[in-house]
């Protein structure tokens, strides 16, 4: 049942981490690359055997928490509470056999199978999320997970196309599942997370529940809570039936949908059970982790298994990211996940402070300047002096127990990854993954301070590029083989649900993943996405440029929280449309305005934006970041908007990913872009624009 290791090394190889496989180069290919330390590696292991390797280490041990409501104080209480791996045990039967019982009495419909129907989950992070996965998973039915920020459109369209029956919710959904039940006939069953509603305010007057329950009988849809549906469960217990192979799909994972409708890519068992298995060779011991990034997405579901399998605990966050620091204060968490946009504002406060006046300043300025050269020298991440003097303050932000962070989703900067690392004396590391190979393909080596790309492949994990060459990457490139990165693992999917042509796309005969990122293999054989197929512009005079590349370059500067690069093949030069992070641009744009701004003043600090003398400021600081890491002249923008409303998935120009949706900012935007396009170009020649 279990994937087995060889013995970790005390040292790892960090000056061959990926070896070549003999014989395995084709025309217009690279030579295949695995791992150098553990190059293959398969398990047996289904989603089901995950809980029962976590549950066996220890059943009475914390497993799912979250900080409970306080009435009284209208507030999170200033603990968490749990559920032990022995609770979620009896919690998922409970589930499991309720779905079971409510099938045979025919509240879920006619003329489908006891097994591989879909439930799904509308919801933040909590507990209930994860007792949903297993009890589908303890009787071989599936699950969907919807992003909290969809809106109705997209929410009843990926109910409909994965043939969801039952969905988990909480009541701000369901009047969008309501009014839209005639789109999704096929769910007959809403089961209600968040607490009964109070009576009715007057007489002859209904309460909420009372009003949702007529409406949804209305619709011929029962309507039931989350303790009803366990006592009726509980009443009704069945045996589980498990898959009997890893090949069996536990559920599906929809992509962001950064053009057109998602795609719902399927995830067997074995991507995420062989996903946990090669991730878990790192660590020896149950852990510790904070949940916040969306559960929908592939990337903190695959470390949710992660956890499970080493018998570790799970925080969930209060549903408030403006509190996160709170929570992981009040969790001290072992392990902090993250995306480049969350470590990008850790990192620029932490630098603001040192760029502060005063002693505190130059204090952390010179304990930085000393980690830093240090972890250069030796990689070591740990200072006797500064970190009891300085960075156990710094610790405490995050809770003062993180020992593990990694980031993924997107590219981050090296100078960012090596300040964090620094500051909280913590393994920080890159790691490299689609939703189609479960996030698992890539991921550093622990101790590598040489720092900029994703690491090697991950066990199990087979890699080649492809050549590109009307974008000018080829295998035979010096002094570093580049291309499309193709990889073929267990954790491939096996396709897209209801979609064949997509399937082909993006699956070779041989079963490589066409990951449309372009990589090229170091000398320490690791692997570094240096563009995106896709996300190529072109400009009038024949350049091409990397925008996600670039973009991530330019969000490292202090004062950026979001930044969206255009480039117009019509036109010799990009523009920028760029929302400044409040707490660093007030006091920085104060000097300019020569008045005191507020960070939580918007209004002022949206005046400020309209400033010219701001705005020139602002994109000489883009210029110095620029210059800094050697971009080119065409891949600075020449004209800059500054907003301080952020990009957003309400306002439709990021996903619920956080990636930019391009496509549809582009038409947003377009009177913007208009007008940037309109002015003369900038000049960067010098130091002064």
């Amino acid at each position: 049942m279990t994937a087995h290791f060889p013995d970790m090394p005390e040292v790892w190889p960090l000056q061959q981490q990926s070896v070549e496989v003999p014989g395995s180069q084709q025309p217009g290919f690279s030579p295949i690359i695995r791992n150098a330390v553990v190059p293959e590696l398969t398990t047996t292991e289904t989603f089901y055997d995950l809980f029962a390797i976590g549950r066996d280490r220890n059943p009475s041990a914390h497993y799912l928490g979250r900080r409970p409501w306080d009435a009284a104080k209208r507030d999170f209480a200033p603990h968490f509470e749990w559920l032990t791996y022995a609770q979620v045990e009896e919690q998922r039967t409970a589930l499991g056999s309720a779905m079971s019982q409510l099938q045979k009495d025919g509240v879920l419909g006619d003329g489908f199978p006891a097994t591989d129907w879909t439930l799904a989950t509308w919801i933040q992070n909590r507990p209930e999320f994860q007792i949903v996965e297993h009890a589908a998973a303890a009787y071989s039915r599936r699950t969907v997970g919807l992003y909290e920020s969809y809106d109705k459109e997209t929410a009843l369209y990926v109910l409909e196309h994965s043939d969801a029956r039952v969905v988990f919710t909480t009541s701000s959904h369901v009047p969008a599942l309501l009014s839209g039940a005639e789109e999704i006939p096929k769910v007959k069953l809403i089961v209600l997370l968040d607490a009964p509603s109070g009576p009715a305010t007057g007489p002859g007057e209904l309460s909420r529940d009372q009003l949702l329950l007529q409406w949804a009988k209305s619709k011929g849809i029962t309507l039931s809570t989350w303790d009803e549906t366990l006592a009726y469960g509980r009443a009704h217990l069945t045996a589980h039936n498990p898959p009997k192979s890893n090949e069996e799909i536990l559920g599906f994972c929809y992509t962001s949908g950064t053009t057109g409708k998602p795609k719902g890519a399927l995830v067997a068992h074995r991507q995420v059970a062989i996903a946990a298995a090669s991730t878990s060779l790192f660590f020896k011991d149950p852990k510790v982790m904070i949940s916040y990034l969306p559960l929908a997405h592939i990337y903190e579901r695959v470390l949710e298994c992660l956890i499970t399998r080493l018998g570790g605990a799970i925080g969930y966050f209060s549903g408030d990211v403006l509190r996160l620091m709170e929570d992981a204060q009040v969790l001290k968490p072992e392990i902090f996940p993250g995306v480049p946009r969350v470590f990008n504002r850790i990192a620029a406060q932490i630098q603001a402070q040192a760029d502060g006046p005063g002693l505190k300043g130059k204090l952390l300025t010179t304990a930085l300047n000393a980690k830093i050269d240090w972890h250069d020298k030796t990689g070591e991440v740990t200072h006797a002096f500064y970190d009891r003097l300085v960075f156990r303050k710094v610790r405490a932000v995050l809770g003062g127990r993180v020992e593990f962070m990694v980031s993924g989703s997107a590219p981050i900067r090296p100078n960012v990854l090596k300040l964090l690392r620094v500051a909280f004396s913590a393994d920080i590391r890159e790691g490299y993954g689609q939703t189609e190979n479960a996030g698992s393909c890539l991921i550093m080596f622990p101790g590598d301070k040489n720092l900029g790309s994703c690491g090697p492949p991950v066990p199990g994990t087979a890699l080649k590029l492809r050549d590109v060459p009307e974008l000018g990457y080829t295998s035979a490139d010096k002094p570093f083989r580049r291309g499309e990165i193709l990889s073929k693992s267990m954790a491939n999917t096996p396709g897209y649900y209801k979609d064949e042509e997509k399937t082909h796309e993006a699956l070779t005969e041989d079963g490589f993943l066409r990951t449309g990122d372009i990589g090229l293999i170091d000398e320490f054989g690791r692997v570094k996405i240096i563009d995106r197929v896709k996300n190529l512009v072109k400009l009038s005079q024949g350049e091409y440029i990397a925008l996600e590349n670039v973009e991530q370059l330019f969000s490292s500067s202090k004062l950026v929280a979001q930044l969206w690069l255009y480039g117009d093949s019509t036109e010799s030069h990009l523009v920028a449309i760029a929302v400044p992070d409040p707490e660093t641009f007030a006091p920085w744009a104060s000097k300019i305005v020569g008045k005191a701004l507020a960070p939580t003043d918007v209004a002022a600090l949206e005046t400020a934006c309209q400033d010219p003398a701001v705005v020139k400021a602002f994109l000489l600081d883009l210029v110095r970041v620029g210059r800094e890491a050697g971009l080119k002249g065409f891949e600075f923008p020449r004209a800059l908007l500054l907003r301080m409303e952020p990009f957003t998935v309400e306002n439709q120009l990021i996903t619920p990913t956080f990636k930019l949706q391009r496509h549809k900012a582009k038409v947003i935007l377009a009177k913007e872009l208009q007008h940037l396009y309109s002015l003369p170009p900038a000049e960067i020649g010098s130091s002064k624009l």
